[in-house]
């Protein structure tokens, strides 16, 4: 409520010029604080291993005719497979934490 009053406050006392820089400040504010969000919602996402729907959706995974192979070349394959899923999924994080980090940090030089 306080936080109100003093916009409020301001409204009533503010000149031309205050009131433009005000508005111009609210927006880069707002938009640094989502883009701030974003990073953090990212960088917590790498911390609990839980990448976004369009990350963890990939799995190179396929199903490989085990008459063909023995078991431990069939189980070596798989474990190729889940190991490449992985090496993605971090490389994509990676970036995605790379692009956020960068787009809220160019908020503040402009």
């Amino acid at each position: 409520m306080e936080e109100y009053k003093a916009l409020e406050v301001f409204e009533q006392l503010a000149t031309p010029l205050q009131w433009s820089t005000h508005l111009i400040l609210k927006s880069k504010m707002k938009l640094y604080g989502t883009k701030s969000k974003n990073y953090l919602a990212a960088t917590k996402r790498v911390e609990y291993d839980s990448p976004p729907k369009f990350i963890s959706n990939i799995d190179f995974t396929f199903k490989i005719d085990e008459s063909i192979f023995n078991k431990d070349e069939a189980q070596a394959l798989y474990t190729h497979m889940r190991h490449i899923t992985k090496e993605y999924r971090i490389q994509a994080m990676s970036l995605y934490v790379q692009s956020t980090n960068r787009e809220r940090d160019n908020q503040t030089y402009h």
